[in-house]
């Protein structure tokens, strides 16, 4: 894509949102003749985007100050006395964010599209129109030109990866998708990913992007500079690995000192079997390189072994976390707080990296699915190894504020609510992106590793209680002890993905009981060594949890519940105990416990 190219399809665009119905709708008395002062302004604009379209931002501070400059390159000489920012009364015809909150808004809105930029954490033509309705329809940050600011970095999303911009067919159904019939508050941020209003206009977004079209290419061009280039696109899986290999193959049979530049920068993903092609390249001499891959792929690429294969400069980010402080621990990672705005979660073992994919996938469409939680945004590198990178503004875990006896009660209440919303989600439209009863599966797994030491009536029992758990499919977590939720500007937020799922809600609840009362040692009877709190507070927060989760329930179902959701939890607990060859003296009382609450009315 050239320069011209870009100018030509934005003001193509731009002619069509800003006319309606056949007349002009240009804000703040502008016209369509040439004369109008935008029209210049915007070819500036578009060349000083095409001219930062390959510039790597270091901190989100850069990125703002692109965006600023973009501003007043669009507003040169249209502005006359006023700030860049808009201001005075809050807009009454239509549903932007309030003045009082467009600082916040601001600042959130470019740290996230930062965020996606270096991580490709949704997809481009997403992040396309993350800009476009954040700053047109949502935000309205700036006194004049929001609309064309807004198109204007759209069009550089699709700048930084050399794909066309959307084809906009009328004014009026491009504001009908975008249009809001609610303000958006600040505690909204995290769930705008979720919000229906953003997902229409996604919806109505994708369908006018040709760039979703593009099929799949491998053939190799001749640049201007004489080097040898292969734009990769889309998927390399599946049957297109044949096709990747015929044209790469035939390509080297005419030019075998040839030293092939694969330009991923349109590259969504590729597979084990894609690698395999690269790697019989090598093993038969043949020269390549390959640049611009997202976070994803340059990971696999890393922890497979592959980074001969990579660009001089493509590396992971550095980072040094010795002297971050820690602000949580699990039994796979630990999460360190870097800034007020990122933490990075380092794993106690080497990571599978198909985990790895597995984990922001989860995170990704719990996002999209309604789930408050934070952006995953790329990857680093500390000590040798791999770290996850996410944003959590000022957090700190309900761990430690019910380690400060802060409010204790209240954060407890609203735990359960929080939890229970979660629960709550049973769209078969939202369930259906995730991974289906994965930690039902594994609380099954674990139910028949501890009839390894029950006495032989009891063997089997857990299993066929919880089998026989009636309950709705929902979205589970599968870890949700204080430890995984944090609170960032006062909002919770779910974070370790690892079991995240479709599965029945008392699921959820055993881990927690777990978590809570299932995890006494030798010499600690009265401290749980897990949480690092007095077994009295733990019986706390799990009766002032249930009481507010199920208030609304009879004591007969509260009862039933309570009873599988111990069973759960001391089948975790025993499990792990197995697992990790505990003394016989401690497996035993385990044991005695499980056969204890497998008795009863069950059977």
């Amino acid at each position: 894509m050239t320069l011209n190219d870009y100018r030509k399809q934005f003001k193509r665009n731009l002619m069509i949102i800003r006319t309606a119905n056949g007349t002009s709708d240009a804000s703040a008395g502008r016209t369509e003749d040439a004369s109008d002062p935008v029209y210049e302004n915007v070819d500036y604009a578009i060349v000083f985007l095409f001219n930062n379209r390959r510039r790597n931002f270091n901190t989100a501070e850069e990125l703002e100050e692109l965006v600023l400059e973009l501003v007043r390159i669009t507003n040169n000489g249209i502005i006359s006395g006023q700030g860049l920012f808009g201001s005075g009364a809050d807009s009454i015809r239509f549903h932007y964010v309030r003045s009082q909150d467009i600082a916040a808004f601001w600042y959130w809105f470019t740290r996230g599209l930062y965020w996606m930029l270096r991580s490709q954490y949704m997809e481009v033509e997403e992040i396309a129109a993350f800009c476009e309705y954040v700053i047109n329809s949502t935000g309205y940050f700036f006194s004049d030109g929001c609309s064309i600011v807004s198109m204007l970095m759209s069009t550089y999303v699709f700048m930084r990866f050399d794909l066309p911009c959307p084809e906009y067919t009328s004014g009026e159904e491009y504001k009908a998708a975008a249009a809001r019939e609610k303000i958006p508050t600040v505690s909204d941020l995290h769930r705008l990913a979720a919000d229906s209003e953003f997902r229409r206009f996604v919806s109505y977004y994708l369908k006018i992007c040709p760039s979703r079209k593009i099929g799949y290419n491998s053939f190799v061009e001749r640049a201007g500079d004489g080097s040898y280039i292969c734009k990769l696109t889309g998927q390399l899986s599946g049957e297109r690995n044949r096709d990747f290999r015929q044209n790469i193959e035939a390509f080297y049979e005419e030019h075998s000192d040839a030293c092939v530049i694969f330009d991923c920068r349109t590259l969504a993903w590729i597979d084990m079997e894609g690698i395999s092609v690269l790697t019989d390249l090598r093993a038969s001499g043949r020269q390549f390189v390959l640049r611009n891959l997202n976070a994803d792929i340059l990971v696999l690429l890393k922890v497979e072994g592959f980074e001969e294969y990579l660009d001089k400069n493509e590396k992971l980010r550095k980072i040094d976390l010795s002297g971050c402080p820690k602000i949580n621990e699990g039994a796979a990672g630990i999460i360190y707080k870097v800034s007020d705005e990122i933490v990075a979660k380092m794993f106690k073992e080497e990571p599978d990296y198909y985990d790895l994919v597995k984990r922001r996938i989860a995170q990704k469409n719990a996002l999209i699915a309604g789930v408050p939680a934070p952006f995953s945004f790329g990857y680093a590198e500390y000590d040798g190894k791999i770290v996850i990178l996410m944003e959590l503004l000022n957090a700190k875990s309900l761990l430690q504020i019910f380690s400060s006896e802060e409010d204790g009660d209240e954060y407890i209440v609203r735990y359960a609510q929080f939890v229970k919303q979660l629960h709550e989600i049973r769209d078969e439209e939202k369930l259906k992106y995730f991974e289906r009863d994965l930690l039902g599966k594994e609380i099954l797994g674990k139910a028949d590793r501890c009839d390894l030491v029950l006495k032989e009536e009891h063997r089997g029992r857990a299993r066929k209680i919880i089998e026989a758990i009636d309950e709705p499919e929902c979205l589970v977590h599968g870890d949700i002890h204080p430890k995984n939720i944090m609170v960032s500007m006062d909002e919770m937020l779910f974070i370790d993905f690892d079991s995240f799922s479709t599965g029945k809600a008392v699921y959820d609840l055993g881990t927690l009981y777990r978590a809570l009362l299932c995890n006494t040692t030798e010499g600690a009877s009265d401290f749980n060594a897990f949480l690092g709190l007095p077994l009295g507070k733990c019986q706390r927060i799990w009766d002032v949890f249930i009481g507010e989760y199920y208030k609304d329930e009879q004591e007969e179902f509260i009862q039933r519940k309570i009873s599988e959701a111990k069973l759960i939890g001391t089948v975790l607990a025993l499990a792990r105990l197995i697992r990790v060859e505990a003394s016989h003296e401690l497996i035993s009382k385990w044991a005695e416990e499980l056969e204890k609450v497998s008795e009863g009315r069950f059977f």
